[in-house]
């Protein structure tokens, strides 16, 4: 490295511009080489393929076999980038469920994804070590490894806030997915008809409610007892809320009853939720303003009001 630094310092002749052509080199040299493993693991970029597909049109066909393609190398892979811990494992595919990463391949690349940013900022580590010489080793092995951990937790910390933000927004839907299944199954319509119907309304509202309300019809048209797909659609969502009114449809389902009643009362029950957490929300809003007024409002204010006292404080002491 120093010596790639002393030949283009040779015809730089400077040496803070050798270090940065030598940081641009090394940028685009891992640029070309993320690239390039992409085109050689997933194919992607084919002229022969595109000359094919262009020809005649099977636009969908390629993407599936590009997809399965990448699917086939993130599982030959699987076993050296996923921890051996059952129970992490768990957690984090639960975590991906709930942000709407449900694909088998999803964990693969959830931790793939985390030790390619950990080289990345162990090469960013020690190549911007490079512009301050006046570090120790110590300094350079502590700030390096800081990055790397950093950069280790960075993807957990994303995957909980995007899991939190979809459960929300599911909860924030689910009233109104109720208030139209009711009046889809006080209008004649049986729990599966009136739930397909339901999911069709929903998604300009919620694509992600109506995308696990379309799922659930398909995996009881494929076999799948109704209490079963029930129950995975509150592990995919995460509103463990609904475990009772779950129990109460499936209960309906198996005995024949009409479930409007109920579902009109869980409605109700859900908006009111929905209204108190929107209360409470504002209530935390004078709290949460007090840390802006204080670090940029108040001491600009502050500067203003007692600035010019003070100096003046000051001008006569000093006189």
């Amino acid at each position: 490295m120093d010596y790639i630094i002393t030949l283009l310092n040779g015809i730089v002749e400077n040496e803070t511009y050798a270090k940065w052509l030598f940081l641009a080199f090394a940028f685009f040299s891992a640029a070309a080489l993320t690239i390039s493993a992409e085109i050689l693991f997933t194919n992607f970029f084919n002229p022969i393929k595109k000359k094919l597909h262009n020809i005649s049109g099977n636009n969908k066909d390629i993407n599936t076999a590009e997809a399965s393609q990448l699917d086939k190398t993130l599982e030959s892979i699987e076993k050296y980038v996923t921890p051996n811990s059952v129970r992490e494992k768990h957690n984090t595919r639960h975590l991906l469920m709930h942000a709407g990463y449900e694909k088998e391949s999803s964990l693969t690349t959830f931790y793939a994804i985390k030790i390619v940013l950990v080289i990345i900022a162990l090469f960013t580590s020690l190549i911007t070590t490079l512009f301050f010489p006046e570090l120790s080793s110590q300094s350079v092995i502590i700030y390096t490894l800081m990055a790397m951990a950093f950069a280790s937790f960075l993807p957990n910390i994303i995957l909980n806030r995007m899991a939190e933000k979809r459960i929300k927004a599911l909860r924030n839907a689910f009233p109104d997915a109720l208030d139209l299944l009711v009046v889809s199954s006080e209008a004649g319509l049986g729990f599966l008809a009136a739930l397909n119907r339901v999911s069709t309304e929903i998604g300009p509202v919620s694509p992600s409610l109506s995308h696990e309300l379309q799922l659930i019809g398909q995996k009881v048209r494929v076999g799948i007892p109704m209490h079963t797909a029930l129950n995975q659609f509150i592990e995919r969502t995460g509103l463990i809320e609904l475990q009772g009114l779950i129990s109460i449809i499936n209960q309906s389902v198996k005995l024949g009853s009409s479930m409007g009643d109920t579902l009109r009362e869980y409605a109700e029950e859900f908006r009111d939720r929905r209204m108190q957490k929107a209360e409470e929300e504002a209530a935390k809003i004078g709290t949460k303003m007090i840390f802006p007024l204080v670090t940029c409002i108040w001491p600009g204010f502050f500067t203003i009001a007692v600035g010019p006292a003070v100096i003046a404080v000051l001008d006569a002491f000093g006189k």
